[in-house]
């Protein structure tokens, strides 16, 4: 369990400093402005991707729930939709609107996010189905 742990840790660490660090180049090489706090966005998606990974992971060592861990994994994309628009409501969704750009800077890392998430859940499954 404790380096499963730390795999994530380093993983999700590692995926965010490439995804920031190449959206800082980006922003600091073009001259568009981004209206919002990329760093923030960037946390707010590796802490719930990471969240929800491990609490799967939890989740699967529970003999219980373990049939149902499919089901308890479909609500979260909602929640973190839901809690993305709670926390950042005043700083994008106040302002008129997202240009292209803005909505790439939100959209990619999101999407990046998603994909580890979703390649650790997976792993988790296969690990339980084939015990």
């Amino acid at each position: 369990m404790i380096k499963k742990f730390l795999i994530f840790v380093v993983a999700f660490a590692v995926l965010f400093a490439v995804v920031y660090g190449v959206q800082e180049a980006f922003i600091n090489q073009s001259s568009q402005e981004i209206r919002f706090s990329v760093f923030d966005t960037n946390v707010f998606f590796v802490v719930t991707s990471f969240i929800i990974s491990i609490h799967f992971e939890i989740f699967s060592n529970i003999k219980k729930l373990q049939s149902q861990l499919g089901f308890i994994y479909l609500p979260t994309l909602f929640i973190k939709g839901v809690l993305f628009f709670i926390i950042f409501k005043s700083s994008l969704f106040n302002s008129e609107t997202l240009t292209i750009t803005e909505r790439l800077h939100l959209l990619i890392p999101f999407l990046l996010f998603l994909a580890l998430e979703v390649f650790f859940i997976t792993q988790i499954l296969r690990e339980k189905q084939s015990n």
